[in-house]
Formats: structure tokens, sequence, C-alpha cells
């Protein structure tokens, strides 16, 4: 029976060879993921800010969180009417 007569010594040589094989996998997948960094980025086309002009006059005080939320929700809203794609909020000031 050749089953009996295998030992260690012969499965040796398939566990080295099994090894190698996971490790140029390993560092073909690393090459791939360092690749990523050279494709075109989407979101920084996102990132462009417009101006939007809201005929709201509000007073937001620098300690009331809960104005500045609502304050934000009501821009994004009037923003989202007037643009298609999803509205991202910078910044918020007080109009005078």
């Amino acid at each position: 029976m050749y089953l009996l007569s295998f030992s260690v010594i012969d499965g040796l040589p398939v566990s080295i060879f099994s090894m190698i094989i996971v490790l140029l996998i390993l560092i073909i997948l690393a090459m791939l993921i360092s690749l990523f960094k050279y494709l075109p980025n989407k979101q920084n086309n996102k990132d462009q800010t417009l101006p939007i002009k809201n005929n709201v006059n509000t007073t937001i005080n620098k300690d009331d969180e809960e104005e500045r939320l609502v304050a934000m929700l009501v821009s994004s809203c009037v923003a989202k009417e007037s643009f298609d794609k999803d509205v991202r909020i910078v910044s918020i000031e007080q109009v005078k």
C-alpha cells in the first residue's frame, strides 16, 4: 500500500510548492491593489462647491447646534430642488 509508506518528508515538496503559489498570488494581488491609486477619482468632481443664494433670513447662534442642523437641512432641501445631484453643506454663515 502506497498510503502506508507516505511520510512527512514526502509531503514537504507539495507543501513548499503550495506556499510558493499562495505567496505569488498575494504578491500579484498587492500589485493590483497598488494600481488603484492611478484610477481617476470621481469624488473630486463632487466636491465642487456651488454658491446658493437663499431668500431665507435666519439668525444662527453659534452655541445652538439644533438651529445649525435645521439651517443645513433647509439649505440642502432648497439646493436639491435646483440640482439633480447630491448636495453637501460646506459651511453655515449668518445672513445680515
